[in-house]
């Protein structure tokens, strides 16, 4: 922390006074409840984990494996830029002053979809040529011959997103610290925070032929049944655990104090972390009289992780 502190700040190095104990520096608004409103910006980590199977049951119950059985993993990376309120009390009467405060955040987040178990490319049921049109089109299935073995389009994807509105909270002690004569606070903290993850499943698979022709046919030109399943869940977690931010003072304008300030949190998943959701679709044609389903699954990592920079507006009233 110190290092990315040095970092981000190239007036303060890793030197710290560190001879005889003095009473720390009266530090501006100390005497008195300080709101004020940061801007922040970083990231949110998380690992997560999918799967799906999917597979076809016809009227005597034998299972047949459509896409089958697949499963995956990605770390979600999201940034975010967003907003904090918070309330810092008056220093308490103890030899470090430390100061209590509570905040609010809002932090709106932009992050790319994940990729958790994904298995060719599926779409639509087209014939083996480049650039087929999908069979389900008038003209489809007029050109190149082909089998259920050769048709493009078939595959499975399991898709999830962190949704956009994050938020969170909270609650902390700041001790004051001075660094080459620079304003710092060190502000352990509880927090919690609250974010959404939305995932889509997608399965689809050809079953192709004529059984009534002679001779029988496997033929997709001749028929062609399309299992398109898809199914979509949201699900939003919480979570609760420490942090800690590193914030120094950069200056004052009247009654506005300026501060810059990073900082680092972990939060622990507190109840379930599993999304399950499935889609069934029942089809009776020349093929048979079956139910082709997809079951879907995606578990989310028991921690999620956390870095922030940001800068902040106190308001510190008129100083005398």
């Amino acid at each position: 922390m110190v290092v990315a502190l040095g970092a981000l700040f190239p007036a303060v190095s890793l030197a710290v006074d560190g001879g005889d104990a003095e009473e720390p520096t009266k530090q501006a608004g100390e005497d008195r409840w300080v709101p004020s409103l940061a801007i922040i910006g970083g990231v949110t980590i998380q690992q997560q984990d999918g799967n799906s199977d999917s597979f076809m049951v016809d009227l005597n119950s034998n299972s047949t494996p459509l896409q089958g059985f697949i499963e995956g993993s990605d770390t979600a990376v999201s940034p975010f830029v967003g907003g904090s309120l918070e309330l810092m009390s008056p220093a308490l009467p103890f030899s470090l002053r430390p100061r209590l405060f509570v905040s609010g955040e809002i932090l709106p987040t932009f992050a790319a979809d994940r990729d958790l178990a994904v298995e060719g490319n599926p779409s639509c049921i087209r014939g083996p040529e480049p650039n087929a049109p999908c069979a389900s089109k008038p003209g489809g299935l007029s050109g190149t011959s082909f089998n259920a073995e050769n048709a493009n389009g078939q595959g499975s994807s399991l898709i999830t997103q962190v949704d956009t509105l994050v938020f969170g909270a909270n609650l902390g002690v700041a001790f004051p610290v001075e660094v080459l004569e620079r304003q710092l606070r060190i502000k352990p903290s509880v927090g919690w925070i609250s974010y959404e993850v939305e995932a889509d499943g997608l399965v689809v698979d050809a079953a192709c032929g004529d059984p009534n022709s002679i001779p029988p046919s496997t033929r997709c030109n001749d028929f062609l049944r399309e299992m398109t399943l898809a199914a979509s869940d949201s699900q939003r977690f919480n979570g609760i655990g420490p942090g800690v931010d590193v914030e120094m003072d950069a200056g004052q304008l009247g009654p506005l104090g300026v501060s810059l300030f990073l900082g680092g949190r972990a939060y622990a998943i507190v109840g379930d972390r599993d999304m399950s959701f499935s889609d069934t679709k029942s089809y009776d044609d020349q093929l048979g009289t079956d139910d082709a389903t997809a079951l879907f699954e995606v578990k989310v990592d028991p921690w999620i992780f956390r870095a922030h920079v940001g800068i902040r507006f106190h308001y510190l009233g008129n100083q005398d």
